[in-house]
This record gives structure tokens, sequence and C-alpha cells, in this order.
């Protein structure tokens, strides 16, 4: 697969014991719909990723601070999925510091073009999770970060991006939505630097970036639209 060129690996994630009843305490220690208070020594993105694993949760990240309840909202995507109006969320950690983190108030026109999965390589083993990240090159030259928030939210009235078969391999999403608002359980502020590859974000050219895709819808990355 040409796309394993781009995709980057996840960071190092060790989980001790220790380090898990760590983040069970620090959630249930945290008012509902509260702020979470986090004093750890650990990446926030451990923490976001573990809780996804542990409880039945999804993460929305936003550079709105003072969300009471997260509704669904119109997005736009060549993919159907992602092309709806909901709530979109994610159980990766790292993914959802990256829809955060980026300034869509001072940077309104920009466009993201991004990815987080996983290969299924055997019936109880997947590879990954694997990503790719790029914004839009005039807007990411300016360097568009801010800080955000991710709502954590109960994950019962979402439903997950289904998997899709490419290069003949399965490739699986963390990637939910729901049609239906929804409260957080709890919020979790986050800066730029809580995300690991704030300096491995690509650039692209969004014209370029649009014919090709619509040329081949399979062909991601699209490497010729890429600037970085």
């Amino acid at each position: 697969m040409q796309a394993l060129n781009y995709l980057l690996q996840q960071p190092p994630f060790d989980l001790s014991l220790e380090k898990q009843a760590e983040f069970e305490n620090l959630l249930d220690n945290t008012p509902s719909g509260g702020w979470v208070d986090y004093q750890l020594t650990y990446p926030k993105w451990q923490f976001l990723s573990y809780l996804c694993k542990s409880r039945n949760l999804v993460l929305h990240g936003s550079q709105n601070l003072t969300i009471a309840e997260v509704k669904p909202q119109k997005a736009k995507d060549i993919k159907a999925f992602s092309d709806q109006e909901a709530i979109y969320a994610t159980t990766d950690g790292i993914w959802v510091i990256y829809f955060a983190i980026i300034d869509r108030k001072r940077f309104s026109k920009l466009s993201l073009f991004n990815s987080c999965l996983g290969i299924r390589v055997a019936p109880d083993q997947i590879f990954g999770p694997l990503y790719f990240f790029s914004i839009t090159q005039s807007v990411l030259l300016q360097e568009p970060w801010c800080d955000g928030a991710v709502y954590i939210l109960e994950r019962e009235k979402f439903e997950q991006e289904p998997a899709q078969q490419m290069q003949g391999v399965e490739i699986i999403f963390p990637h939910w939505i729901s049609t239906q608002p929804a409260r957080p359980l709890a919020k979790l502020l986050v800066q730029p630097n809580d995300f690991p590859f704030l300096a491995k974000v690509h650039a692209h050219d969004d014209e370029k970036l649009s014919q090709l895709a619509a040329v081949d819808p399979n062909g991601f990355p699209w490497p010729e639209a890429l600037e970085t």
C-alpha cells in the first residue's frame, strides 16, 4: 500500500496497572460534565485513549470551551459517512486532540485532510492505529493552533464507521457519529503541545487535492497534492 509510506505510527503506549488505576480514579473524581483536573505526568492522549478502551465512551474535539450539550452539525467530506449532519467523535486520543487544537475561528476557510485507521492483519489482531494529517498550505504556514477541549461522551447512541476493503486488506476506522445531542460526561483542556505530531502535519494544495480525489477516489493520500 502506497499510503503506508505516509502514515505515522502511534507513539509507544505502555499501560501499567498503576497507570490504569490513576486514569480510572481521575475520571471517577471528575464532577459530571466538569473539567478534568489533569495533573498526571502521562500524555493526555494516553488518558483519553485508555478511557475509550476501558469504558463505553467516545471523544469529541472542539475549540469551543463552553459546550453544555454537543449537537449534530453538518459536515462536508468526500466520504458519505463523513458528509452528514451529526456529532463526529472518535475513540482515539491523538486524533481528537488534532481536531480540538485547530483554530477554525481564525482560519475559517482552511481544509483538513486527515485519517486515523487500523489494518486488520488477523481475525483478532489490528496493526495501528496509524495517522495522517494535512492542512491547507497557506494556513499551516501561519501555525493555526489554539487551546481546545475534548468532550468525553457516552458511546451508546453512536455508530462506528464501517470497515472498508482496500488493496486486499480490511481497514478499521475509530470514527463514530450520532444524530442525537449528547451531554458530556466530562471535558479535558488540551493545548497544541499535547498533540504529538504537531511537527509532522503535511500541507496541501486545496485545488490539486480536490481534482485528484475526484479522478481517483482510492488514491489516498494523493501525494501530488502535498506541498511538504
